[in-house]
């Protein structure tokens, strides 16, 4: 085969790769955004209390954030394709455990499954999109992963409420639960053909993984997260759960320090760790994806509880919204070269905490009509701010990662903001709710004031210099979207 033939089917391969990765985001993507529209009908279906909801809410995320690390270590090391469609085998027995679960104890359980085939999943696709692509190919590899979210947001919850307004509501959540599974298999396929297999260097001896490092920071958030979920903990089972919080927290400080000495990379890598830049990054990027997805949640759950408006209505008016993400993700380059990436995170960051802080004032003041309108406008606001930031800080982090660790770093990244979102909606949702159930228009406030105090933070830790000099780097590669020519490694 010629020079050019080797390169033709390198080419493809990638190109494969890509898509395969742009399915099963869309997949786990629309995934995540039909389980909202779902929990009104899983809950008078199987019959759930309010910690119930907040599990089915929130499982997803916690497992996410378990399967990331260690995935993303092993891709590093033996290359994406077994570890993507082993991923997306977890994630479809999950799926179909989820479609005929009995009881809600089920289905939360096969939530926790399918959240641990998306973040391995995840993992290969973030490190994919680093191993293949560079320079101004891997961003628009980025945003190209953000637009899909966005096209996902828009066709997942009309698809849900049409389902949900057409079927009986035992039958219907069932179907809205089953219709990503056959993308999976269109990932299976794609991947299976474009993404990259084991690496000629693949190291021949054991990979430590940490694995109790994983576990314990999941057992923190747990910890943390029981509080929100369960309001009625209080006396010697509040103080019980509290202090296992900071053992917990402290056996996983002692652990990694331990890991470390024995020579073995760590959870809590220090290269990745000791950079203040990769720090501050996950810390913007954690509080913005957390409040976001809180945000959301509860937004849509609320107005999903009203008589006055179906399910489909609210899809059809927040559809804007995940378009307005679509179009912010696909803009969000030119914007770096016009304003730079720095000004382009700030934008976005302060949009989103000034629209949720609208809303909360607003929510007690108007009428239920009246703010669902205002909500529906918020929402295309809201797109715009996250489709600019998404791209723009997963690329300004993952630079402070070196080259062997760049599924670690994407997966680590990842994980944190999983995190911040179990902790976050089951907190949001929590606080909607309350014990009783029931939402109100002040309940609702309360849920947005704490997103926009966690969006408020996340632009605040932007302003940080060293993350801020990070970005500029990277505006270098902007005018090469222009060129119609993309650069990858091979």
């Amino acid at each position: 085969m010629t020079i050019e033939g080797a390169g033709a089917v390198r080419g493809s391969r990638t190109r494969l790769a890509l898509w395969a990765c742009l399915a099963a985001g869309f997949a786990t993507l629309f995934d995540a955004t039909v389980i909202t529209y779902a929990a009104p009908a899983v809950s008078s279906s199987l019959g759930g209390s309010t910690a119930g909801v907040q599990w089915l809410l929130a499982s997803f995320s916690l497992t996410f954030g378990l399967g990331l690390i260690p995935s993303g270590r092993l891709g590093d090391v033996y290359g994406r394709r077994l570890l993507f469609l082993v991923g997306l085998g977890i994630f479809f027995v999950g799926g179909v455990v989820a479609v005929a679960a009995p009881t809600i104890v089920v289905l939360v359980a096969a939530r926790f499954v399918q959240g641990l085939g998306a973040g391995v999943i995840s993992a290969q696709v973030l490190g994919a999109i680093q191993d293949l692509y560079t320079g101004a190919s891997r961003l628009r590899s980025l945003a190209a992963y953000t637009a899909v979210g966005g096209l996902a947001g828009v066709l997942g919850p009309v698809l849900a409420a049409l389902l949900l307004g057409a079927l009986p509501a035992d039958i219907a959540w069932r179907v809205v639960l089953l219709t990503p599974l056959p993308l999976v298999i269109a990932a299976v396929v794609l991947g299976w053909r474009g993404m990259p297999g084991p690496r000629a260097s693949a190291a021949s001896g054991r990979v430590w993984i940490d694995l109790p490092g994983i576990v314990l920071l999941c057992l923190v958030v747990v910890a943390l997260t029981l509080p929100v979920v369960e309001p009625g903990l209080s006396g010697r089972s509040g103080l019980a759960v509290a202090g296992a919080a900071v053992l917990l927290g402290l056996a996983l400080v002692l652990w990694e320090k331990r890991y470390a000495r024995r020579g073995r990379l760590p959870l809590f890598a220090p290269a990745l760790v000791r950079s203040r830049g990769f720090v501050v990054g996950n810390v913007v990027a954690l509080l913005w994806f957390g409040s976001g997805m809180a945000a959301g949640s509860a937004v849509t759950l609320y107005f999903l509880l009203s008589p006055a408006l179906s399910a489909l209505a609210i899809a059809l008016v927040f559809a804007p919204g995940a378009l307005a993400r679509l179009g912010g993700s696909l803009f969000s380059l030119r914007v770096v070269g016009r304003i730079g990436s720095s000004a382009t995170v700030a934008l976005g960051l302060g949009l989103q905490a000034a629209l949720f802080a609208g809303l909360a004032v607003a929510a007690p003041l108007l009428p239920n009509g009246v703010l669902f309108v205002v909500a529906a406008a918020a929402q295309i606001g809201l797109g715009i701010g996250g489709g600019l930031v998404e791209p723009v800080v997963r690329a300004t982090t993952l630079s402070f990662a070196p080259a062997e660790l760049h599924g670690v770093a994407a997966s680590f990244l990842q994980l944190t903001q999983r995190l911040a979102a179990t902790f976050l909606v089951a907190l949001a949702t929590g606080v909607l709710l309350t014990s009783s159930g029931i939402s109100t228009a002040a309940t609702l406030q309360a849920a947005l004031v704490t997103c926009a105090v966690g969006s408020a933070v996340a632009l605040v830790a932007s302003a940080d210099p060293v993350f801020r000099r990070a970005g500029t780097r990277a505006e270098a590669a902007v005018p090469l979207l222009d060129s119609s020519r993309s650069t990858t490694r091979t």
